[in-house]
């Protein structure tokens, strides 16, 4: 047998006293589950975002190291001794591997190895990622470590407009 409502009566099926709905103590209930369940969700999503930066880091310590490689294969070899507390070594060889001789019969095999538009700055901020120069490397340097390097920025605003090399500019090494 089904209820039948009336207007003005209550359905049967429904305990006395209560017209439907939710009480106020099953709201706080779901409310507070909700809550636990959405900090759970950014702990994760944090962990995820941390995890994202140190592999586009770590790329992009991979992209430089492998851009020293095929210089070294093309040229010779950079080796010199990293001078601590500044960026002048980091930007020489980003320089130097981003270098093309406009003179078509004096430019490098190869170049440029490094797309000349990466415009990276100086950055010492330990909460920050980094890439310093070893004196034959990059090693990238996590938030937390301290040392100068080239900052990672992970927005892409380092990439801008092509580097303008002056006319008696120097590559690093020989």
């Amino acid at each position: 047998m089904t209820p039948t409502l009336h207007r003005g009566t209550r359905a049967s099926f429904l305990p006395a006293g209560r017209d439907g709905g939710f009480s106020m103590s099953e709201m706080v209930m779901v409310i507070c589950i909700l809550s636990v369940l959405a900090g759970i969700a950014v702990h994760s999503f944090s962990q995820f975002l941390t995890g994202g930066k140190d592999a586009v880091a770590e790329a992009r310590q991979e992209t430089l190291n492998q851009a020293l490689y095929r210089f070294a294969q093309q040229n010779y070899e950079l080796l010199f001794t990293a001078q601590s507390g500044s960026v002048t070594d980091e930007m020489l060889v980003l320089r130097t591997l981003q270098y093309r001789d406009p003179n078509s019969n004096r430019a490098q095999s190869g170049s440029p190895y490094v797309d000349p538009r990466y415009n990276p700055i100086s950055s010492s901020d330990a909460d920050v990622h980094r890439l310093r120069w070893t004196g034959s490397l990059f090693e990238l340097l996590k938030p937390g470590q301290s040392g100068m390097g080239l900052l990672m920025n992970f927005e892409g605003s380092d990439f801008t407009t092509a580097f303008v090399f002056p006319p008696n500019f120097q590559m690093a090494g020989r």
